[in-house]
Parts: C-alpha cells; sequence; structure tokens
C-alpha cells in the first residue's frame, strides 16, 4: 500500500495551481448546471410564446436556406429534446420536435441558429472547419466529459492511498492529456457557435420573419442562454485540466 499524500508540496506554484483549481471545482460545476437551467427556462419560457408570422421553425430554415445559397441542405425531423443540430458531412440542418413544429419565438430562434452553422460550412468559415477538424480526432474525449470527472474524483482519492505511484503518476497524464484535448474542442466550438447565433439574429432580422422588437428580445435571450451553456463546458473543462496538469508537475517533479 502507497500513500502519495506526502508528495504534495503547495507552497510550489504548481502546488499553489492545484490548491486553486480544486477549490474552483464545485463553483465550475455549478455554474454548468446553473447554464443548463437556464437554457431550459429561457427555451421552455419562450416555447410558450408564438411568433406573429405564424410559420414553424422547419419553415423558416427551409426559407433562410434557400435565401442564402443553401437549397442543398435538407431540413430533417430528429428525434429528442433540444437536439437540433447541423450536420456538416450529410449537409442536413435537423430540427426536435419542438422546433420543427412550431412557430414559436424559441423555435425560430434554434432554427435560425442551426440555419446560421449552414452557411458557415457553405461560406467556408474557418472557425468552423477548424472545430469540425478537431472534433475528429478528439471526438470520444469530448463525449466521456462526464465520466472522465467521474472517473478523476474516484481516482484521485483511491490513487491517493492503495495504487503505486508509477501507476498513480501515469493515470494523472492521462487524465491530464484528455482535459486538454476537451478543453481545446470547447474552445474552438465557442467562436462557431456565437458566430451562428449573430447569423440567427440577423437573418431573422432582414428577412422580416421576425418583426417586433420583443419578438427579437426572446430570441435574443433563447440564444444567449443556449451561448452560456458553451461557455460553461469549456470552464468546467479547463478547471479539470489545470488540476491534473499541476498535479501531474508535482508528480513528476518527486520521481526525479
Amino acid at each position: 500500500m502507497f500513500n502519495l499524500l506526502g508528495w504534495f508540496d503547495l507552497g510550489t506554484p504548481e502546488g499553489m495551481l492545484f490548491l486553486i483549481s480544486s477549490i474552483l471545482i464545485l463553483p465550475a460545476i455549478l455554474f454548468a448546471l446553473w447554464a443548463q437551467f437556464r437554457v431550459m427556462s429561457a427555451f421552455n419560457n419562450y416555447s410558450n410564446v408564438m411568433s406573429q408570422t405564424g410559420e414553424t421553425g422547419a419553415s423558416v430554415a427551409r426559407r433562410l436556406l434557400d435565401q442564402n445559397g443553401c437549397g442543398h441542405v435538407a431540413v430533417e425531423l430528429t428525434n429528442g429534446h433540444l437536439s437540433d443540430h447541423y450536420d456538416p458531412r450529410k449537409k442536413v440542418v435537423r430540427l426536435s420536435e419542438g422546433v420543427y413544429n412550431s412557430s414559436s419565438l424559441a423555435a425560430l430562434g434554434v432554427a435560425a441558429h442551426e440555419v446560421g452553422h449552414a452557411i458557415q460550412d457553405h461560406t467556408g468559415y474557418a472557425p468552423l472547419k477548424i472545430r469540425q477538424v478537431v472534433i475528429k480526432t478528439t471526438r470520444l474525449v469530448n463525449f466521456a466529459l462526464l465520466p472522465l470527472i467521474i472517473i478523476g474524483m474516484i481516482g484521485m482519492f483511491v490513487g491517493l492511498i492503495f495504487i503505486h505511484p508509477d501507476f498513480f503518476f501515469w493515470f494523472v497524464i492521462a487524465m491530464a492529456a484528455m482535459y486538454g484535448m476537451s478543453v481545446l474542442v470547447n474552445l474552438l466550438t465557442l467562436a462557431p457557435e456565437f458566430d451562428a447565433s449573430r447569423r440567427a439574429r440577423k437573418l431573422l432580422d432582414e428577412s422580416g420573419i421576425i418583426r417586433d422588437p420583443s419578438e427579437m428580445d426572446g430570441v435574443r435571450r433563447v440564444l444567449g442562454a443556449a451561448a452560456l451553456t458553451y461557455v460553461a463546458a469549456l470552464v468546467v473543462s479547463l478547471v479539470y485540466f489545470l488540476r491534473f496538469l499541476a498535479l501531474a508537475i508535482m508528480l513528476a517533479g518527486r520521481r526525479r
């Protein structure tokens, strides 16, 4: 049985980084939960506010795609709640039932946002292309983010007491690398998502689909809440990355 508690030196820069990042874990997770609650609340609220035009999310998506040179992009219904997305490989905007068949402000905002991604793809928007390339190589890591958080917390406690120091060291290195890739993916996600929301507001305004300033305010609130979830995901992955990075540096110093 090995006790690695003696390996920690909180008086060093990496020790302080480990301590600070450890303290920030709970606030980061609470921030992510709050961001998720906010997007659900905004979507549910504005799902009950119908637009003056009465157009559905599907018809709005089709119209905006056709008006912006993306007539080749299909619009399809997909299962799930808030599972809306643009598939750049198959050139398809997929809308959930609550968006596809609804004429609410929330539905129009989400549909226009996904059209924004299709237009990004059509015009060769560089941040989207970079994100697509990176995601192809890190898809498994980003998908496994929540399990990684759980494994990391358990591994920290178990490793400090029972696991051989060499095994624990390489476990920490692996976790730091995976969270580092997650940080990269989440960071590269911000620009395309914020840009797609900006495009969505402009498209809805210029096309006359949204005519009333109060309606645009509702769309803005939904899209703003959604964007916050991407910021929260970056914060959580960054805090965990810094924690494991600091721990890896401390352990590497003790191995010399």
